[in-house]
């Protein structure tokens, strides 16, 4: 009797310890009661900086309590994802994060990743943050079929620059070298800010980046785009065809902007914050605000979010197994 006793009161522990953050969740009634952390993984002032606190200042206004961006830079973007992967699944931490690590650095950390994708559950994206080809617009390249002819007549002497390992510019280049059946003279940096003022200086023949890092030159009319990565063309560059225009499907990676959280996040929450990232996607002022800098504000499903994720951590998967993207 003794015995069958325990066992019940060991399952019984189990199971409340699995049901407690839901039952949490609905004695306040309500979430959320109080303020949210929202962590950015990276420094202030880059684009998902931007987007995060675009995004927690509606959210907060939706919901009631504020939304705190916490940034913690480092470590590609692990630092500040370890973090809300460690944090309680109670809805009070969330991840507005990016490619690079949600899906990408810790594949390319290996063993040395303390997360991966399975420890966090997607709740939203938020943006696509076009990825563009530009040239110096003093450059004879005036459209991306003149830089492919230039790149195979050069065979592997283009030098061109991406903002860092592993990031979307960089896979980018990785995959138009695959496709086109050339090499180039590629050139990593610490930021698209340090590539493009080469590419200015004229040390670089073009740089992959992302778009909000060179659209006021390119407004400037101190670059030129040859082509943007993204699945339609830009309203902010109207004139300037896809990748897949110019018949390089194959280059895809376009950054994204996402709501990310602990894996045990009760489905109450997940479908609260669903409902409200829908309804701030509605709100023209939100919208204007992502796209005037840069970004293109997107709506998508779960399912289809989640379609979103698998798809570039497996095309990431694939480049690191080959060999072709390695660790710094």
């Amino acid at each position: 009797m003794r015995t069958a006793i325990t066992r019940r009161t060991a399952i019984a522990a189990v199971l409340a310890t699995a049901i407690a953050p839901t039952i949490a969740w609905s004695q306040t009634g309500a979430y959320p009661t109080r303020p949210v952390k929202v962590i950015v993984p990276f420094v202030p002032g880059g684009n998902a900086d931007s987007t995060a606190r675009i995004f927690a200042e509606a959210y907060g206004q939706r919901l009631g309590q504020p939304f705190v961006v916490d940034n913690r830079g480092g470590a590609g973007g692990m630092i500040g994802a370890s973090a809300m992967v460690r944090s309680d699944p109670d809805g009070y931490t969330l991840l507005v994060g990016t490619t690079g690590p949600i899906v990408a650095s810790w594949q390319l950390a290996g063993k040395a990743a303390n997360y991966s994708l399975k420890d966090m559950r997607p709740i939203a994206l938020l943006s696509l943050v076009p990825g563009v080809l530009v040239v110096n617009a003093s450059s004879p390249v005036k459209t991306y079929q003149d830089f492919v002819k230039n790149a195979k007549a050069q065979n592997g002497g283009v030098r061109i620059g991406h903002p860092g390992n592993g990031t979307a510019g960089h896979v980018n280049i990785l995959q138009m070298q695959k496709a086109l059946g050339t090499k180039f003279v590629v050139a990593g940096y610490k930021g698209a800010g340090p590539a493009v003022q080469d590419l200015l200086g004229q040390q670089l023949d073009a740089v992959a980046t992302d778009l909000p890092s060179a659209l006021q030159l390119i407004k400037g009319g101190k670059l030129r785009a040859l082509a943007v990565v993204f699945p339609q063309r830009v309203p902010l560059l109207a004139d300037v065809p896809t990748m897949t225009e110019v018949k390089q499907p194959e280059v895809d990676i376009a950054p994204f902007t996402a709501v990310m959280a602990p894996r045990g996040l009760p489905q109450a929450i997940v479908d609260k914050l669903v409902q409200t990232n829908d309804a701030v996607l509605t709100d023209a002022a939100t919208r204007k605000r992502v796209e005037d800098i840069g970004g293109v504000p997107t709506h998508m499903s779960p399912a289809e979010f989640e379609k979103l994720l698998a798809r570039q951590e497996s095309t990431y998967a694939g480049l690191i197994k080959s060999g072709v993207l390695t660790a710094e």
